[in-house]
Parts: C-alpha cells; sequence; structure tokens
C-alpha cells in the first residue's frame, strides 16, 4: 500500500547542523523579528528566546506564565500571541519565551506550529516540506 501527499512548499536543510533547523519569522503588530529554529516533535510548545520577544516590542512578564520541567531542570516562560511564518506559510499561535535572557534555543513545538501543519521530512538528503493543516489537497 502506498499513499500520496502533496505539500505547498519545500526546504532544503542545512544537513552540517544537529538537528532539523529552519528560518522563522515571527511578527506582533508592525513589529518583526527572525531567527533560525529547531524543529522539536517532542516538545510540547514553541519556545524562543526572550530577546526575540524584545525586539517585537514585547514585555514578556506581561505575558502568561507557565513553568516547565525537563530532565535536566526547570525553566520560567511568558506566553503571548505572534504570527509565525515559515516558508511563507503563517497563522497566529500562542507562544512563549524564556524568562531568563541566558537560554539561547528556539524551539517550534507541538502546540502552536506543529498541530498547525502537515510536514514531510526527508533527512538523507535534506528536504522539509510543509504546508497549512487544512490545505487538504
Amino acid at each position: 500500500m502506498s499513499f500520496t501527499i502533496e505539500f505547498e512548499k519545500e526546504l532544503f536543510l542545512n544537513l552540517d547542523k544537529t538537528g532539523i533547523e529552519i528560518p522563522v519569522w515571527l511578527y506582533v503588530g508592525e513589529n518583526a523579528v527572525s531567527f533560525n529554529a529547531k524543529v522539536d516533535t517532542g516538545a510540547s510548545f514553541c519556545i524562543f528566546e526572550r530577546v526575540h520577544g524584545e525586539m517585537l516590542g514585547l514585555q514578556i512578564e506581561n505575558g502568561t506564565p507557565q513553568n516547565f520541567s525537563t530532565n535536566t531542570g526547570s525553566f520560567l516562560v511568558y506566553g503571548h500571541n505572534v504570527l509565525i511564518s515559515v516558508a511563507e506559510i503563517e497563522f497566529n499561535s500562542d507562544v512563549f519565551f524564556y524568562a531568563e535572557d541566558h537560554f539561547r534555543r528556539n524551539v517550534l513545538g507541538r502546540n502552536g506550529w506543529l498541530n498547525k501543519l502537515k510536514i514531510g521530512i526527508i533527512d538523507y538528503t535534506g528536504r522539509f516540506y510543509m504546508s497549512h493543516y487544512d490545505d487538504l489537497s
């Protein structure tokens, strides 16, 4: 049995990087910031460096506080609604920014990003395919 899925966009991954890293744009009103983030299917939420939220003009501590725990410790984040854009696919989403400015990891997680898309990955050729989830092609 075989299956066919069509995708709206194709990205080419840097195979020299650890993990799957893709370019992201965040917008709040007229403010925008771009950076690379890791696709992390094990992460429950999207979490970004504090500096990115500050560059968007957000007062980080005015967001919804949330504590996350990992096997290496716990940390505080604050939730805000932003527009996320990857390969010109855009949607509004609730994301989190680290409370501390020493965290240097940007993660695209399941809620707020992956649950809004359909994706395909061919790792050995560095191909990453994506479409809006509501695109039923």
